[in-house]
């Protein structure tokens, strides 16, 4: 049952189809209360309208604005329910029975048609926050290969695997002490065969709020198919990718610094590279290192890229900020620097690459959903800011898409085709 696909149309289409009979039942076995269905209609959707706009634009609950599919259900739910209330209000045994089945059934359709939109909880699993990743099995060979000067000195195996492994991994933080949740690791067909190369590393990171967790880009992200198309279509090479929590909790959001919420930053750029480097046959300078993240993740990204260079040489930022943030200004301040300004405004990464400029031998690709009306404006402004320290910057507009596991899924897979090019990993 957990596993049940709730992007499924297969699953959702007769959800849909049975609160819309359930409605239609109600309305019918309260027909001498028409006139108050229609008034609960129109005044329904008015106030979902209504409500969109001030949880989303007002407070902005959610950090995002919401798309016009979750403007749309919203009305559509709350209509719903004031259908149901008139069932239960006016109705006999019969709309006002049928009128309580309405309600949560209006709530789950609305919510798994937001999902579908935002495409973040593939199954139950995933919505419950459990994951089916397995531990991952790591490489043995105590022979390892040399690393490849270019894709060209490359010879693929006849047992060369068809498809890449992936798995959970603890990484400790040793040094941060940061009490990160399980990693996830990709390990590309190259890498699973005798003697296998050494490799380049990508360090990609997910967002946060409700739900999130490494798991999201294996599975909302759909990232070892992707990764796996991405090594079929380059005779099995690509790079290691290392998916590690940079949150501690999903809720949480330490900022990708290092302050009273965490010490991120140093986890993500001691603890991880070392956990790496010990485990598997990863390169180990920083030009063959790639950080990317989605929205907070794509954040960290330009925070480390622009911090790091000599760790990260290349960085994947898919609509993130122009800086690290909570709610507001005030609030980061106060929660993460200990209410120092001056330490706020110096991890602001645009000021980093200003200050610490030039970076010739760094690059970034920075990509957004075309209709991502707030992250998307922010693309043009940090690739400005990164072309004037000299890093080489590549642009990428998802067509169709917003800020959603679908842009995330699509851009940063591009992104590690890009970093392959950047390390010879490409032919």
């Amino acid at each position: 049952m957990t596993t049940l696909p709730l992007l499924s149309a297969h699953v959702l289409l007769p959800l849909y189809a049975l609160t819309l009979l359930a409605a239609v039942v109600v309305a019918a076995a309260a027909r001498r209360s028409w006139r108050w269905i229609a008034v609960a209609v129109v005044a329904g959707a008015l106030l979902g309208t209504l409500l969109s706009w001030f949880l989303g634009d007002v407070l902005d609950v959610l950090g995002i604005p919401p798309t016009w599919v979750d403007r749309v259900w919203t009305g559509v739910v709350c209509a719903l329910l004031a259908v149901a209330v008139v069932g239960l209000v006016r109705g006999r045994l019969l709309a006002r029975t049928v009128a309580v089945l309405l309600v949560p059934l209006a709530l789950v359709s609305g919510g798994l048609a937001v999902n579908r939109d935002a495409g973040l909880f593939p199954t139950i699993a995933d919505a419950l926050g459990e994951s089916h990743v397995p531990a991952l099995r790591l490489p043995t060979d105590p022979h390892p290969g040399p690393r490849l000067a270019d894709a060209s000195d490359w010879r693929p195996p006849h047992d060369l695997p068809a498809h890449g492994r992936y798995g959970s991994v603890r990484i400790p933080g040793t040094v941060s002490h940061f009490r990160a949740r399980p990693a996830l690791v990709w390990l590309p067909p190259a890498a699973l065969v005798d003697h296998a190369p050494e490799l380049p590393v990508v360090v990609m990171l997910s967002g946060q709020g409700p739900g999130a967790a490494p798991a999201n880009i294996l599975e909302a992200g759909r990232m070892a198919d992707r990764l796996d198309e991405v090594a079929r279509r380059h005779h099995g090479l690509a790079p290691i990718v290392v998916m590690p929590d940079q949150l501690a909790e999903a809720t949480n959001n330490p900022m990708c610094v290092d302050g009273p919420l965490g010490d991120s930053a140093t986890y993500l750029t001691r603890d991880v590279p070392a956990w790496v480097q010990a485990h598997l046959h990863a390169a180990t300078d920083g030009a063959d290192w790639a950080v990317s993240g989605f929205s907070q993740g794509g954040t960290c990204a330009l925070q480390l890229g622009a911090g790091r260079p000599d760790r990260f040489g290349s960085w994947i930022d898919v609509s993130g900020q122009p800086g690290p943030v909570l709610r507001d200004r005030d609030e980061t301040i106060a929660r993460g620097f200990r209410g120092d300004s001056a330490a706020f405004r110096a991890a602001q990464p645009l000021r980093v690459l200003a200050e610490h400029a030039p970076y010739p031998d760094s690059a970034a690709f920075i990509a957004a959903g075309a209709d991502d009306t707030r992250y998307g404006p922010v693309v043009p402004r940090v690739a400005a800011a990164a072309r004037a320290a000299g890093v080489a910057v590549t642009e990428r507009v998802v067509e169709d898409g917003g800020h959603d596991w679908h842009t995330a899924g699509v851009a940063l897979a591009e992104g590690v085709v890009w970093f392959m090019h950047r390390t010879h990993l490409a032919r």
